[in-house]
């Protein structure tokens, strides 16, 4: 069994923070503003970014992590001026690929519409693992992990509901196919009905979802 935890940005990890200290020996996928939490747990194995939000100052230029960073974006200009990652080119049109393409440059393909953490998770087939579990992904409401309360006033876009949970549908739909677990420790996340939910403590216990 290899397995991930993929972390969004959303206030449960808050509640869960107790657990996520338990995680620094696990393979972890952090993005976006995830740094810039006072009292994360861990450096991330793996931490993702948007090339436009990096550009504009929202997000780290230089993130902690400890084996591999992604730039993510719709444009090849923007991933052209960056040195030292792993670029992602996005497309909404792109298909859902459990072993991503690359472009003529060597740029990972990724289909768009899902989230950044829908982006981490094609990244987690294309690597290989056969449990993921994801975090802090409510789709409800805003806040953030580091700003419950909204206070700073920046939002990422999120696509429409119907057009999301197509997106995640499929991406559980090619994770049965291809042997994966995935699996949302998100308490009252909304993708709970699509994913299903195991608590986060259940997963680090080694309680199966097959035995509750």
């Amino acid at each position: 069994m290899k397995r991930l935890f993929v972390l969004g940005n959303g206030p449960s990890l808050l509640g869960q923070l107790p657990l996520l200290r338990r995680l620094d020996e696990e393979d972890t996928f952090a993005c976006n503003r995830f740094c810039r939490w006072s009292q994360m747990p861990f450096a991330p194995t793996y931490y993702a970014c948007s090339a436009n939000a990096i550009l504009k100052g929202v997000e780290p230029k230089a993130p902690p992590f400890k084996k591999e960073r992604f730039l993510v974006s719709r444009m090849r200009a923007q991933l052209e001026q960056f040195e030292d990652w792993t670029k992602c080119y996005k497309k909404e049109h792109f298909p859902l690929c459990f072993q991503p393409e690359r472009t003529p440059e060597g740029y990972v393909k990724v289909k768009g519409g899902g989230t950044m953490v829908g982006i981490m998770v094609q990244l987690a087939f294309g690597m290989r693992y056969t449990n993921i579990y994801t975090l802090g992904v409510e789709q409800k409401g805003s806040g953030h992990v580091f700003d419950p309360d909204s206070k700073d006033g920046l939002k990422y876009f999120i696509p429409d509901p119907p057009v999301l949970f197509e997106f995640w549908n499929l991406i559980k739909v090619l994770a049965m196919h291809n042997h994966v677990q995935l699996t949302d420790c998100t308490p009252d996340g909304a993708f709970n009905p699509i994913l299903g939910y195991q608590s986060l403590e259940d997963v680090l216990a080694g309680i199966s979802l097959s035995k509750r």
